[in-house]
């Protein structure tokens, strides 16, 4: 999403990536680019409503002789993503919505994601993990 001349998506504040086992959930490479959350050990996958976000899923392996499926997953970095429901406030805070989206989250919740911009036009919002 672009403000004027200003586009947070993909700015990294830190590195800080790890792989992690994906969950039936990720099916392929449509996914990379969607917020993520942890769904058992050493996996991720949507995770289900209200659900915590981990991050941002970097990228997709299918590792079919092994018979797992990887991926890359960063959290200290700006980021795009589709939301679903009520538009999140700017300031306010995200969760998992259980399909790939992300929610304004409830009190108490989401506080590792702050919302930087919303554009209700296109249901997108720009957060930052901290």
């Amino acid at each position: 999403m672009q403000i004027g001349d200003l586009q947070h998506k993909g700015i990294r504040t830190e590195s800080a990536a790890a792989s992690f086992y994906l969950d039936a959930s990720i099916t392929g490479f449509a996914d990379v680019g969607k917020p993520v959350s942890v769904t058992g050990d050493f996996t991720v996958g949507f995770g289900a409503a209200d659900d915590e976000i981990l991050g941002y899923l970097e990228s997709y392996e299918n590792r079919e002789v092994e018979g797992v499926k990887m991926g890359a997953v960063s959290w200290h970095m700006c980021a795009e993503f589709e939301y679903a429901g009520t538009a999140p406030t700017v300031g306010g805070h995200v969760v998992s919505n259980g399909d790939g989206k992300v929610k304004a989250a409830g009190a108490g919740l989401g506080r590792n994601v702050v919302v930087t911009a919303v554009d209700t036009t296109n249901n997108l919002v720009s957060v930052i993990f901290r």
